[in-house]
């Protein structure tokens, strides 16, 4: 199904309603997902401390808010540390794997838009299955616009490193911060929204048995995108609500200690539903992506990569 004419920033937006409100079981099912990876990594964390500090009431002590407790108890702990920085580093590349499947499956259901649950799963999974490995490629393939972002970022903090070292106030230093990176900010939001286009061709493409390279896709995404300012503008509209829900998720925290048990199962449940609502907003972001992604012609020759 493609569109026919290009559509404005409201219609992306309500695109991205109705793909939340009508595959809502969806995005619960991607967010269980999500959160299994978290338990699981938080679960072998705590086997790893109960296992290192089970017998020493010091750490007990610092869980339950004593500071001083808890650095006394970490001191000599160097190999426990270095244990949890591997295990959340293996959770981090567990998820980016997982991720590519789950967000090819989600492009495949917003553009195909199955009416029923067997149809949406089979379409889930297809689109999953079928787009999995091109989309590794795209991802390596961004790795290389990565790579110059930092390069660009490096050359900002470059410029206003002399400015930084003689900032006076905290408001000096994070104006100088936002001079130097502004930049290479633009840039990543380009990027992000370029990989976001050529992955949303790739999945449609794949769909329909159309074989499509991920190089031939990227460069028709930035094209693409280029020639259309409202496809930044909806893409940095979905990173402001980002940012806007975890700006406000640390205002409403700052000052409430949650301590002991209680605290830990609070805060659990809380950064859960901050989760749940941040892949809300990637959804809806996809849903308006899909909306505008339909819109562009096929490409004149399909491309096959071994």
């Amino acid at each position: 199904m493609r569109r026919t004419t290009d559509i404005g920033l409201g219609a992306m937006v309500r695109a991205g309603g109705r793909a939340l409100s009508t595959y809502t079981g969806t995005l619960f099912a991607v967010f269980l997902v999500q959160a299994i990876v978290a338990w699981g990594a938080g679960v072998a964390m705590q086997g790893v401390l109960m296992s290192a500090f089970g017998d020493r009431p010091m750490f007990d002590d610092g869980v339950d808010g004593d500071l001083i407790a808890l650095a006394h108890a970490l001191r000599d702990a160097d190999l426990v540390i270095a244990a949890l920085g591997w295990l959340a580093a293996g959770a981090i590349l567990l998820w980016i794997l997982v991720s590519w499947f789950l967000i090819a499956g989600v492009v495949s259901v917003v553009a195909e838009q199955p009416r029923d649950r067997r149809a949406t799963a089979r379409c889930f999974g297809a689109g999953g299955a079928a787009s999995y490995f091109v989309l590794v490629r795209l991802a390596l393939l961004s790795m290389v616009g990565h790579l110059f972002v930092i390069f660009v970022a490096l050359l900002g903090l470059g410029a206003v490193a002399e400015r930084i070292d003689h900032a006076l106030t905290f408001r000096e230093v994070a104006l100088s911060l936002l001079a130097g990176l502004t930049p290479a900010l633009v840039l990543l939001v380009l990027l992000w929204t370029i990989v976001d286009y050529a992955r949303v061709e790739l999945v449609v493409r794949r769909t329909t048995h159309d074989r499509l390279g991920a190089t031939m896709a990227f460069g028709r995404a930035a094209v693409f995108v280029l020639q259309r300012p409202v496809a930044l503008a909806h893409h940095a509209l979905g990173l402001a609500a980002f940012l806007a829900i975890s700006v406000l998720y640390a205002w409403a925290s700052h000052g409430r200690a949650m301590l002991g048990t209680s605290g830990a199962v609070s805060l659990l449940m809380v950064r859960q539903g901050l989760a749940l609502v941040r892949l809300a907003i990637d959804v809806a972001v996809i849903g308006g992506q899909v909306e505008l992604g339909l819109t562009r012609t096929p490409p004149a020759r399909a491309v096959s990569e071994p």
